[in-house]
């Protein structure tokens, strides 16, 4: 029963990832979904009663996700400027992603399941490459050279497209680690590959930005352990980049520049002229920034609501409606500071935890180097998510449930080696 609840849990991942409800929506994917994660929970109650075990495992992952339970709906319904104390599609994907990492940390009760869940997400996002493959083999592009997004919520335009390839992009090159087949190895490796050729051609500013923060950090870590591959990887970024088309190689070279308006407070306006559709897209998302970082400072304490009516405020923060491309302000203006709060907990748990993983697990290459993609995963989602406005999404949710849950399987195992460690210095004593 406790196999079967984890089983219908990973069918729910899949359909969440693979969002089949845009393509054959008279298969009603998404209906399928919530009865399977609504059966996997119950099975996963029935046989916590039977074998007399927690339902649900208090680790910092679960304690994580409760609490942005319990404030959401306390902002739901004390808000200054909530709508209503209704349901609303915000506070639908607090619960259910929620929901999403407390049933992973409750399931995933061994190292192999862990395994299991980041496995599926790879095979899950395997059709993501080939979309994006297909879509530049086509020509699919979005305002002048930029590859689409393919047709889901994920992904549904370059940024997030590159964004998403920037969080699995580290799970590629772990499958790619840990295979024990050659075919296995490099389908692997192409994949990665694959995913640094769609962000390319995405011409996506926050995917070069988080692919560089990543490579700060898969450098030196390759150089010790896999120079080679690390070789084979240059030589292949080397011959992508040059046929990445010419609009998009002009979108990055006005990163730095970008970056230098960010710091100092330059406007785009000041270089005269008139402004490119990028520099009109930079200079709103700035504004909707700075007017959400007023709008948080002026209501610290719970925000002005999950689901905020943006006409009570835009007379003094004009630019604070709509979506914000920036997580944690997201996170800000719904539940003020305790939202930033539970935001940056989050990301931290998969990057802080992942490195604890990796340090506890030295004995054990092939979860060490789990914790290792849970980090640069962590990091991933810390750089993206700060140009993107999808807070508390799936993927950041099932990172942190599975780092949480490896946390806490590395601590029972620690635990076990003490107790015998001590039991065998009794025996030996007596």
């Amino acid at each position: 029963m406790n196999l079967w609840a984890f089983r219908f849990l990973l069918w729910y991942v899949v359909i969440l990832l693979v969002q089949p409800q845009n393509r054959f929506m008279f298969l009603w994917p998404l209906r399928i979904a919530y009865v399977s994660v609504a059966i996997g929970a119950v099975l996963h109650i029935l046989a916590c009663l039977e074998e007399n075990r927690p339902i649900i495992r208090l680790g910092p992952g679960t304690i994580l996700a409760l609490l942005l339970l319990f404030f959401a709906f306390l902002s739901q319904h004390i808000g200054v400027f909530q709508r209503s104390s209704a349901w609303n599609p915000y506070l639908d994907t607090i619960v259910k992603n929620s929901l999403l990492l407390i049933m992973v940390e409750a399931t995933a009760v061994t190292f192999e399941r862990v395994w299991t869940v980041q496995m599926v997400a790879l095979v899950s996002t395997l059709w993501w490459i080939k979309a994006g493959v297909q879509l530049i083999r086509s020509g699919a592009t979005y305002a002048g050279d930029r590859l689409m997004g393919a047709a889901v919520s994920l992904i549904e335009n370059p940024n997030s497209f590159a964004y998403m390839m920037c969080v699995f992009l580290p799970l590629y090159l772990y499958a790619y680690q840990q295979g024990t087949k050659k075919w296995q190895k490099y389908g692997f490796l192409l994949c990665a590959f694959a995913a640094v050729m769609i962000i390319f051609e995405t011409g996506s500013r926050t995917g070069m930005v988080t692919l560089i923060a990543m490579a700060f950090f898969l450098v030196p870590h390759y150089i010790g352990r896999r120079w080679k591959t690390l070789l084979v990887g240059i030589v292949a970024i080397a011959l992508i980049y040059p046929l990445t088309s010419e609009g998009n190689k002009q979108r990055f070279r006005t990163i730095p520049e970008s970056v230098f308006s960010f710091m100092f407070g330059k406007n785009e306006e000041d270089a005269g002229g008139p402004l490119t559709q990028d520099q009109q897209s930079a200079q709103e998302r700035k504004a909707k920034n700075r007017d959400t970082w007023a709008l948080i400072k002026a209501y610290p304490v719970f925000g002005v609501g999950v689901y905020p009516d943006p006409s009570q405020y835009i007379g003094d923060f004009p630019m604070a409606r709509g979506q914000v491309h920036c997580e944690i302000l997201m996170a800000g203006r719904q539940m003020g500071f305790i939202g930033m709060g539970l935001y940056a907990g989050l990301v931290g748990l998969t990057i802080f935890g992942g490195r604890w993983i990796q340090w506890k697990a030295k004995a054990w290459p092939a979860i060490s180097a789990l914790g290792w993609t849970l980090q640069m995963q962590g990091i991933a989602t810390a750089v993206g998510g700060y140009f993107c406005p999808s807070v508390w999404f799936p993927p950041m949710m099932l990172l942190a449930g599975c780092t949480s849950a490896l946390i806490g399987l590395l601590r029972v195992e620690e635990d076990r080696k003490r107790i015998r460690a001590v039991r065998v210095v009794r025996e030996e004593s007596a």
